[in-house]
C-alpha cells in the first residue's frame, strides 16, 4: 500500500475553479478533454510502464480504477512530492498543483470519472528510453548489489560500494544522471564526490554529487556551470533498498556529461550539519541546530535538506551582514521517501559574513509510525534506522570562476563578524590540537557555541545568565562525533576593553578534555 501511495504522489493534477453563470450547470470534466492533458504533462513521466510508479496513467482504462485514490492524494496535497513551505522562497522546480488543477481532478472523480469524447483524447506523450539526457560521455557502473529477500531485523538494506573514476585528466561536467537497474526495490541512490585517497569531501564530511529517488530528475547545471571530476577521484555511495520478499539484484549506473570549452562557473557544495547527537527514546520534538558561514560572496544554486525516518522539519535561515534575516527554505513536513533538491527561481546572493542557521526537529516517539524503534537512543549513522541532520547547498562564486578555498580561520573570522555584539573568538586547547571557535553570549536570550569539526560547524545552544559584567552558563561541547563531552559550567567576566575572561568547570566531577579555555579580545 505504501508503494501505491508513493506512486500516486508523482502524479500532479490540475483543476478548474469556474463559477457558473446563474441558471447553468458547470460543465462536467471528462478524462479525454480535461484530465488526460494534466496526467500526460505532470504524471506519466513516472506513471508508465517500466518506471517507478506502480501503475500507468496514460489511458482512461489505466487511470479509471485509481480515480478515487488519485483524487484523495491530490486534494490533500500529499502529492505530487513537494515539501517546501510556499510562504518562503520560490523555486524553479516547484511541483505544486494550482487550485484550478486540483479542482479539475476532484470534479472529474466526483462526477463519476466519465471518459468523454474519444476525439478529445490527446496523443500519448513520447519519452526517451534509457538515458533521459541522451548518451553520456562517461558511464560509471557500480558493483552489482545482491539485495536479500529480507533482513534479519525486518528493515531495509544499505550497501555503500565505492568506486574510483578511470579518468586520465580532470574534466568538468554539465550534467549527470543516476540510473538504478532495479527500481522495484530501490529507495534512493546518493553519490558523494571525494578526493583521491580520501573518504571525505572538500567540505570535510560529505559532498553530495547527485541523487536518484522517485521523482528526482537528472541534474543539469545552467549553461557554462558545472562541477569538476578529477583524475583519481573516488565516488562514495549510499544506496538504500526495500527488500520485498524475494532476492533481487541491482546494478546502478552513473552517466556523466562533459562540458564543452572553459568552465565559466564552478559549482561546489557547502554543508551545514550535526553528527554529534543522541536522540533520547520517546523524544517527540528533539531539536538540532547547525550553521554555515559565507567567507566570500556566493550565489546559491540549490538547497538540499536531509534527515532520516525520525525527521520532522527543517528550516534554513540566512542572517545577512547588517542583521537582516531571510528564510531560504522551510520544510515543515519532511518525508524521507522523497529526496528533493530545491532550485531557487531567483538568485540568492550570500554576501561575505552571511550566516545560514539550520534548525531541525525529530520524532523518536511511538507516535511516529515510521520510527523503527522508539525504545532506543538514536545517534548519527548512514542507515535509515540511524539519523542524519544535513543541509547541503550548491553555490558558485559571485566573482571569478571558482570559490576561494575556505579555511577554519576564514570561516571563524566571518562567523565572528556575523554577530553585532556579544560574540568572542575562543581557542579550545586540547593536548594535540587547538580548535578556533566562536562563543555567542548575548545579554538576553539564547546563545550558542560554534565549533568547526570535520569541516562543518557544530552548534551547542547555551542559555547565558548575566549579573552585571559576569556571566555563567551550562552546556555540553561537541568536538567530534557522538553525544558530546561531559557537561560543564562556564563562568566568566566581560572586561573593560570588551574582551572576555572565563574558566570551565566540570559539573559531574569528570575531567574536562580541554587544557585551556581562552577568550580573545576580539569580542564584539
Amino acid at each position: 500500500m505504501r508503494r501505491l501511495i508513493v506512486g500516486l504522489g508523482v502524479c500532479a493534477a490540475a483543476a478548474l475553479g469556474v463559477v457558473s453563470p446563474v441558471g447553468t450547470a458547470a460543465p462536467v470534466a471528462t478524462f479525454t478533454k480535461d484530465v488526460a492533458p494534466i496526467l500526460h504533462a505532470r504524471c506519466v513521466t513516472c506513471h508508465r510502464a517500466g518506471e517507478v510508479a506502480p501503475m500507468s496513467l496514460i489511458t482512461y482504462q489505466e487511470a479509471r480504477p485509481y480515480a478515487r485514490a488519485i483524487r484523495d492524494k491530490v486534494v490533500s496535497r500529499a502529492m505530487p512530492p513537494w515539501f517546501a513551505d510556499p510562504h518562503f522562497g520560490s523555486f524553479a522546480n516547484d511541483a505544486r498543483l494550482t487550485q484550478k488543477e486540483i479542482d479539475t481532478i476532484a470534479g472529474w472523480v466526483d462526477a463519476g470519472s466519465p471518459q468523454g469524447d474519444l476525439k478529445d483524447m490527446p496523443a500519448a506523450p513520447r519519452f526517451t528510453d534509457g538515458w533521459q539526457l541522451g548518451e553520456p560521455d562517461l558511464v560509471v557502473e557500480l558493483p552489482e548489489v545482491q539485495i536479500p529477500a529480507a533482513m534479519e531485523n525486518g528493515g531495509d538494506y544499505f550497501p555503500t560500494p565505492n568506486i574510483k573514476l578511470d579518468l586520465t585528466e580532470d574534466r568538468w561536467i554539465r550534467a549527470l544522471e543516476i540510473r538504478p537497474s532495479n527500481k522495484e526495490v530501490t529507495h534512493h541512490s546518493v553519490i558523494f564526490s571525494t578526493p583521491a585517497g580520501s573518504v571525505m569531501g572538500p567540505s570535510g564530511v560529505f559532498d553530495v554529487l547527485g541523487v536518484w529517488a522517485v521523482g528526482t530528475p537528472a541534474t543539469q547545471y545552467p549553461d557554462g556551470q558545472g562541477r569538476w571530476l578529477h583524475k583519481g577521484q573516488m565516488l562514495r555511495t549510499n544506496l538504500h533498498y526495500h527488500p520485498n520478499g524475494k532476492p533481487q539484484v541491482d546494478r546502478t549506473r552513473i552517466g556523466f556529461y562533459f562540458g564543452k570549452g572553459d568552465l565559466k562557473k564552478e559549482v561546489v557544495a557547502g554543508l551545514a550539519g550535526n553528527i554529534a547527537f543522541a536522540i533520547p527514546p520517546q523524544a517527540n520534538d528533539y531539536e538540532m541546530r547547525a550553521a554555515w558561514i559565507a567567507d566570500q560572496d556566493v550565489d546559491v544554486v540549490s538547497l538540499f535538506p536531509h534527515m532520516h525516518l525520525r525527521g520532522k522539519d527543517m528550516t534554513m535561515t540566512a542572517t545577512y551582514p547588517g542583521g537582516k534575516t531571510e528564510t531560504l527554505l522551510s520544510v515543515p513536513n519532511y518525508d524521507f521517501n522523497w529526496q528533493l533538491f530545491y532550485y531557487p527561481k531567483t538568485r540568492i546572493r550570500l554576501a561575505k559574513g552571511t550566516r545560514v542557521d539550520l534548525v531541525a526537529h525529530y520524532d523518536n516517539s511511538s507516535a511516529n509510525k515510521r520510527n523503527p524503534d522508539p525504545s532506543r537512543r538514536v545517534t548519527f549513522g548512514e542507515a535509515s534506522t540511524a539519523e542524519m541532520m544535513f543541509g547541503m547547498f550548491e553555490y558558485t562564486a559571485a566573482d571569478g570562476v571558482s570559490p576561494k578555498p575556505s579555511t577554519s580561520k576564514s570561516r571563524m573570522e566571518a562567523l565572528l563578524a556575523s554577530f553585532k555584539d556579544s560574540a568572542y573568538a575562543v581557542d579550545i586547547v586540547r593536548p594535540r590540537m587547538t580548535i578556533p571557535s566562536v562563543l555567542y553570549i548575548p545579554q538576553s536570550g539564547d546563545g550558542a557555541w560554534y565549533v568547526p569539526t570535520f569541516g562543518i560547524l557544530f552548534v551547542s545552544p547555551i542559555k547565558p545568565v548575566w549579573s552585571g559584567n559576569t556571566f555563567a552558563f551550562e552546556g555540553v561541547l561537541h568536538v567530534g562525533a557522538g553525544p558530546g563531552d561531559p557537561p560543564f559550567t562556564v563562568k566568566g567576566e566581560r572586561l573593560v576593553d570588551g574582551s572576555m575572561e572565563a574558566r570551565i568547570e566540570s559539573i559531574d566531577g569528570k575531567p574536562i578534555p580541554m587544557a585551556e579555555f581562552t577568550g580573545h579580545s576580539r569580542g564584539r
